[in-house]
């Protein structure tokens, strides 16, 4: 059966498991010198993310009747058997017709803002299918044990060769007083099912060996989602 759909995939053009992420870290000290730079593989989505697109795609509601409610950040089920969720705030509140998209919405958050975009953390827990929030997420501002989080970059979409790329980009200074290890890093979302305004997590990721952030350091987050389409 596998090797029939590898056939069919083939034969039809379509790419094998095309959707790639990829997460770099980079951190300059207080001059601007860059003292790290590294990139891994993301491969963390969670559950919520799933669910969302099979509601999407499928045209059915985020319902935990039949195992495709959400949930936020706090861990609790955000369900209606008459709504589709959508990441991005609806335009009526009780409608997901008309999505807002833009800062402030979505994965798109301003600056001191770390209930969602992207987001980091200190935890070190594996990772999992059923995760709804990091293991312990860095709080915005300038105390101990915190990060200032920067606007969140415009979205950046281009097309190379045949593949669609999306970046998102956040900037994170430490002005605590002392060096933080980031060792997990997510994406939280702005969205709503049914007439509520809900963040929940997409993907929470590991970061390999973790990243230390010096005191008067800047982190620099990307996050890169590709997409090869047939020529």
């Amino acid at each position: 059966m596998a090797n029939e759909t590898k056939l069919s995939e083939k034969k039809l053009e379509i790419p094998v498991l095309p959707l790639k992420a990829f997460l770099e870290f980079e951190v300059r000290d207080r001059y601007g010198k860059l003292i790290t730079r590294r990139k891994q593989r993301a491969h963390s989505w969670v559950r919520n993310l799933y669910n969302l697109m099979v509601c999407q795609a499928a045209a059915v509601a985020g319902d935990s009747a039949v195992g495709l409610a959400l949930l936020d950040t706090s861990g609790a089920i955000r369900s209606d058997p008459t709504t589709q969720p959508a990441s991005g705030e609806a335009s009526s509140g009780t409608s997901n017709r008309r999505i807002y998209v833009g800062l402030g919405y979505g994965l798109y958050a301003g600056a001191g803002i770390d209930t969602f975009g992207l987001v980091v953390g200190t935890g070190s827990d594996p990772e999992s299918f059923d995760d709804y929030a990091l293991g312990s997420k860095i709080s915005s501002g300038n105390l101990a044990g915190q990060l200032a989080y920067s606007v969140t970059d415009a979205p950046v979409v281009s097309t190379i060769g045949t593949t669609k790329r999306i970046q998102w980009v956040r900037y994170f200074n430490n002005n605590s007083g002392d060096a933080i290890t980031v060792n997990e890093v997510g994406m939280y979302t702005k969205g709503c099912i049914s007439s509520y305004t809900i963040t929940y997590i997409l993907c929470r990721d590991l970061v390999s060996g973790g990243v230390e952030v010096p005191d008067t350091g800047q982190l620099k987050v990307t996050y890169t989602i590709q997409l090869p389409y047939p020529a």
